[in-house]
């Protein structure tokens, strides 16, 4: 019995509580009407940028560009949404006129940024040698929001321009960038390659004979000057010989006889001079030139006895001194007086002997006979032959002397070699690894030449407008029907609601049900409500 009552209660409610139910929801209804119908309209152009990838083959020439296309969007966005550039905007296309006076330019400039948007395009993409697909950008939109929808074309297709051009601009920058550095780099290479070949040319011209390509002819010098040597020497022992057998010959040859004889002693030659000086003062006067001639030889051979009988006593003085110093050394130090006055006289005579014997070889070396006075032609023929093999023996020797100096030179070359030839191998090194550096650069710097050329005709990664940014026709928003719709909605729930709470806190009784439950009596009759003409009237 419940459930028969249960679409009656529902009914006799909604009777009740039917205005409840319609002007709550006509009134928001009409009211989000309003406000959709009272928004201005909102129009928005978008442009879609594709990067097309780079035309000509990568193995064929390859990109100097390093950045990704990625990396350039955002470094451009950043640009794009820079004060300056949006200030740019405003001022071009008179952006937002009726605010301008109004707001700050802080909130303008917000204002233009919340009204741009760039959203890249994604797609999963195998790239390099991975077979794994890879989230990579393949393009990107720009739009612009704003009430005149000309001026949102133009700010779109303004947007999209900077970016083509700053892009194309980035890559070309980008790729002479990378060619002026290697230009640098090969020339600073080029001049080391030169400083280094003349550092090399003044060394071998420093030790042109000490390099390891001149070891063999040193060599072979050293061979030649050693042969050259040893001739030398064979002359040089072939002459002395032949000095001896003169020497021995003339010491057998008087050189005052016609015809030879024995060689006299200093003391009988001054004795057989002054007999002949007293036999031609007898015949000549004394001013006659034999007289003169002879005179002088005889006071010539008179101070060489005497020099020769002085040597001889300074010897006998020098041994009794020295036989003397053995006593003393044997009793004193030689630290004591006397020793040391004994050895400083000894000292002096060994110098003065020496002096004199020096002299004497001086002045002996033609057999102590002036060639001038010697009357015997044998004698004039042996000294003649003696003064040649000297002077060839002279000759000879500083030859000798000569040849063991350039030997000496060359050894020390040789000597040198391994330090020359150490440093010589780091300087060839040095070149070849900057001549290996500079043509490494070279081959760099055709790459990227090429590389610049491919961005100059545009055949690189590029942006291209795939959809130029078009005239909206229709307003983007607002959505008036959603709006709307949405007021409908809204209205629907605040009328059942409020038609719900106005029946909770109605405790009014309808029911007679409601009457024997709360009086605990049976109802016995139910008299209806009648209505007069009258009172309907006063209803209505």
């Amino acid at each position: 019995m419940q459930q028969a009552q249960l679409p009656i209660d529902y009914l006799a409610i909604l009777r009740r509580r039917i205005h409840w139910l319609i002007w709550p929801a006509l009134l928001v209804f009409l009211a989000a009407a309003a406000v959709a119908l009272s928004l201005p309209n909102v129009y928005k152009s978008e442009a879609t940028i594709m990067i097309e990838e780079q035309r000509i083959a990568e193995g064929l020439v390859p990109s100097t560009v390093t950045t990704y296309a990625d990396q350039r969007i955002q470094t451009i966005k950043r640009e794009v949404l820079g004060r300056s550039k949006i200030l740019d905007l405003v001022k071009k296309f008179d952006l937002y006129p009726d605010q301008r006076q109004k707001i700050s330019t802080d909130a303008l400039v917000k204002k233009v940024k919340e009204a741009i948007s760039i959203t890249p395009l994604s797609a999963a993409v195998k790239t390099g040698k991975s077979n794994r697909p890879n989230s990579v950008t393949i393009a990107f939109t720009l739009s612009f929001e704003g009430k005149n929808p000309r001026k949102v074309q133009a700010v779109v297709n303004d947007l999209a321009s900077f970016f083509l051009s700053k892009n194309l601009k980035a890559r070309q920058a980008s790729a002479k960038g990378t060619t002026d550095f290697l230009q640098k780099q090969a020339e600073k290479a080029r001049q080391s390659v030169s400083e280094l070949d003349k550092e090399i040319a003044k060394f071998k011209e420093a030790h042109i004979e000490e390099l390891p390509e001149f070891m063999k002819l040193n060599l072979q010098k050293v061979e030649k000057i050693n042969e050259k040597m040893n001739n030398t020497d064979r002359q040089i022992l072939a002459l002395q010989e032949q000095s001896i057998m003169v020497k021995y010959k003339l010491a057998f040859v008087n050189p005052h006889s016609g015809a030879g004889g024995r060689v006299l002693s200093n003391e009988e030659k001054l004795q057989e001079l002054e007999l002949r000086y007293t036999e031609f003062k007898s015949k000549y006067s004394e001013r006659h030139p034999k007289v003169n001639a002879l005179k002088k030889e005889i006071e010539i051979l008179r101070n060489m006895v005497e020099q020769f009988q002085d040597l001889n006593q300074k010897r006998n003085r020098l041994k009794e001194l020295e036989q003397n110093l053995a006593q003393l050394l044997s009793r004193y130090s030689d630290q004591h007086p006397v020793v040391r006055r004994i050895k400083a006289e000894i000292k002096e005579l060994k110098k003065e002997i020496e002096a004199e014997e020096n002299y004497g070889n001086n002045i002996g070396k033609t057999g102590q006979v002036n060639i001038r006075n010697v009357t015997n032609p044998a004698y004039i023929n042996l000294q003649s032959e003696l003064d040649r093999i000297n002077l060839r023996l002279a000759s000879l020797e500083n030859e000798k002397k000569a040849l063991i100096e350039k030997e000496e030179q060359i050894y020390a070359k040789l000597r040198t070699m391994p330090d020359v030839e150490k440093r010589y191998k780091d300087l060839l090194m040095d070149r070849e690894n900057v001549k290996r550096n500079l043509n490494e650069l070279q081959r760099k710097l055709q790459v990227a030449m090429v590389a610049e050329g491919m961005e100059e005709g545009r055949l690189g990664e590029n942006f291209t407008m795939t959809q130029p940014p078009f005239l909206p026709d229709e307003p983007y928003k607002p959505n008036r029907i959603a709006i709307m719709l949405l007021g409908l909605i809204l209205g629907m729930g605040v009328s059942v609601g409020m038609a719900a709470l106005k029946e909770y806190t109605d405790h009014s009784v309808r029911l007679p049900e409601e009457i024997e439950r709360l009086s605990g009596h049976t109802v016995l009759a139910i008299i209806p409500h009648i209505q007069s003409p009258g009172s309907k009237g006063k209803k209505q």
